[in-house]
């Protein structure tokens, strides 16, 4: 890849951060500036501070002597990811339901047809498939009206691909979109009680996704 327009050191940490979301670069991948600056065409600095970019992001780190690496989620980076899930999720669905009108709920369902036509592809690819759940949440989120939730979400999303990709690996794709219908149904309804439970539900437990963990683990073993 060439970049050669204004902003390299943005231009490259977008390319790689589409990269590590699309699962091209996976949990625990190391990442040598030399290589990237080469395929990249850039000089070493300018790829570290992309670098630097996604690792405040929390995509990536740095380990002394090790280099640069996509993080690996330990069992309390799990857990803290999914309490906030929780608890972001579950409110953002509940005030999306509350404020929920004729412009929004054809802004919702028209996403979710598309998602749910994804899923049933026979080439659908569970990459594409997590990062489709991701916006899915992201714009529920995005119909709270909430600009303070908005910010929080956004903070956490790009590490939710991530626990998505991880959560996901023995996941049925169609699932992914069928499992989603009763939330949108019950947001577009303005049912907020109803939203608020199903997006919750919805949310892999931290038990299920740490034995998930350990399964994956010992598969690559």
């Amino acid at each position: 890849m060439k970049i050669s327009k204004q902003s390299l050191e943005e231009q490259a940490a977008n390319y790689l951060r589409e990269q590590i979301l699309a699962g091209v670069y996976r949990s625990g991948d190391k990442l040598v500036e030399s290589s990237l600056a080469k395929t990249l065409e850039l000089s070493r600095t300018t790829v570290r501070m992309a670098l630097n970019t996604l690792a405040s992001e929390g995509l990536i780190s740095q380990k002394p002597y090790a280099g640069w690496q996509v993080i690996t989620m330990e069992e309390e980076d799990l857990w803290e990811i999914y309490h906030l899930r929780v608890a972001l999720e579950g409110q953002a669905a509940e005030m999306a339901a509350e404020k929920i009108n004729d412009e929004k709920r054809s802004r919702l369902t028209r996403f979710f047809d598309g998602y749910l036509a994804l899923c049933q592809r026979d080439d659908a690819d569970i990459n594409e498939v997590s990062y489709r759940d991701l916006e899915l949440h992201k714009l529920i989120v995005d119909l709270s009206e909430s600009r303070r939730l908005t910010r929080m979400y956004n903070t956490v999303a790009n590490q939710l691909i991530i626990y998505m990709h991880m959560t996901h690996y023995d996941y049925s794709i169609e699932d992914s979109a069928i499992s989603h219908q009763p939330l949108v149904e019950a947001i577009c309804e303005g049912n907020r009680e109803l939203a608020s439970q199903l997006a919750r539900e919805n949310i892999s437990t931290f038990t299920e996704l740490g034995y998930k963990l350990k399964c994956q683990k010992l598969a690559l073993q």
